[in-house]
């Protein structure tokens, strides 16, 4: 019994004597009272050293001119307040020694100060993250693109800093949903419902349609389809394909109406060349504050003459940007669908498109009044296909 007792009082002892050391542990951090005027840094460095009883080893770059004034401050604070005017960084090598150099990677010293992180970027590429932060710290930072994630080689404090602009930039960012209308109609009809587009973006936007989907009320967009559908009821005018594509801001989404011909030269032996024509239109939508502004890039190709050993192709290029209103009805092109047809029949150009993935059929005759007419809404949402 006298055992047990002696047993939880040697315990009970040695238990209060850790927490008094731990106590006096956080009682005795060092501190720093001193005042500084135009001193030498390592002068100061030095003074604070001898104060504390702490090593401070410092590079051979470590120079300059400080001014502070410390009462019973702690002695890492201290340090950041002496170091920041040059620069210069410290590491804690060891419970009473600390290095302070200056963090850059080409000097040999750059291991000694610097600690490494890994920052996953769940919502933004490394690429757009890199675009977006001060060109100072890309010194620190290695990218792996495949994971999408940055790894930094960086003074603590540094890293700190970086880890905030990842919390503040990697945010979920809502697509724009693009919707594109084909219409094929015929020139009359084509200046008439250019006309009524223009009437009703009009009226949305001085009525201050909806641009959402709200249970009561309509969209701009719902009154484009009604017109749409009126003329269809009319037979003046087919709606070809609806199609809508998602996209973050900043990516492109591509329209291709491409016609691939095979022409057959005859000069010393067959040769057989397959030539491509037609436009193809790319998308890229951005947001600026409430309005959408899309920049287009425009290549039109045409076979213009074919002879026994020679071909013409005229090609041309354009690039504009456009603001609209989110669902405000845009047309994008406006094309002669005689100009379209094969010398076999059939809108052959309309076979290949990426992203409206819709064929159309080879057995239509050839109207050369008639007109395609591409129009497009873009407007934000939050669903999307997986975010990168």
């Amino acid at each position: 019994m006298i055992k047990k007792i002696l047993k939880r009082s040697i315990s009970f002892v040695i238990l209060s004597l850790m927490c008094l050391l731990a106590f006096s542990q956080e009682v005795t951090a060092p501190k720093v009272t001193a005042t500084f005027y135009n001193t030498d840094l390592i002068e100061a460095l030095n003074e604070i050293s001898l104060q504390t009883g702490v090593t401070i080893l410092t590079d051979q770059y470590v120079s300059g001119l400080v001014t502070a004034d410390f009462v019973e401050v702690d002695l890492e604070k201290a340090l950041n307040i002496l170091l920041l005017p040059g620069g210069y960084s410290y590491k804690r090598i060891d419970e009473n020694i600390y290095f302070v150099g200056l963090a850059d990677p080409q000097s040999h010293n750059f291991l000694n100060l610097v600690e490494m992180q890994v920052f996953s970027l769940n919502y933004i590429s490394v690429e757009k993250f890199l675009n977006l932060i001060p060109e100072n710290l890309l010194q620190y930072i290695k990218t792996n693109e495949e994971t999408n994630q940055i790894v930094v080689y960086a003074p603590q404090n540094t890293i700190d800093y970086i880890k905030d602009l990842v919390d503040k930039l990697d945010k979920s960012e809502p697509y724009i949903e693009l919707t594109v209308y084909i219409v094929e109609t015929n020139e009359r009809y084509s200046d008439l419902i250019k006309g009524n587009v223009f009437n009703i973006n009009q009226e949305g936007i001085i009525n201050s349609f909806s641009f959402t989907s709200p249970a009561i009320g309509f969209s701009i967009q719902d009154l484009f389809e009604a017109e749409i559908e009126m003329y269809e009821k009319n037979e003046t005018a087919n709606l070809v394909t609806k199609q809508v594509v998602n996209v973050l801001p900043g990516e492109p989404a591509l329209l291709s109406l491409k016609n691939l011909e095979s022409i057959v030269f005859t000069t010393y032996r067959n040769e057989f060349r397959n030539i491509e024509s037609g436009i193809e239109i790319e998308m890229t939508p951005t947001m600026m504050n409430q309005i959408l502004q899309i920049s287009f890039k425009t290549k039109t190709t045409n076979l213009m003459e074919v002879t026994k050993d020679s071909y013409l192709l005229s090609e041309s290029e354009l690039e504009t940007k456009v603001n609209l209103n989110p669902n405000e009805i845009l047309l994008i092109a406006d094309l002669d669908l005689s100009q379209l047809y094969s010398k076999n029949g059939g809108t052959t150009l309309l076979k290949d498109l990426p992203f409206l993935r819709f064929l159309f059929g080879d057995n239509q005759n050839t109207d050369e009044s008639k007109r395609m007419m591409i129009f497009l809404t873009a407007t934000p949402t939050l669903e999307g296909v997986d975010q990168k």
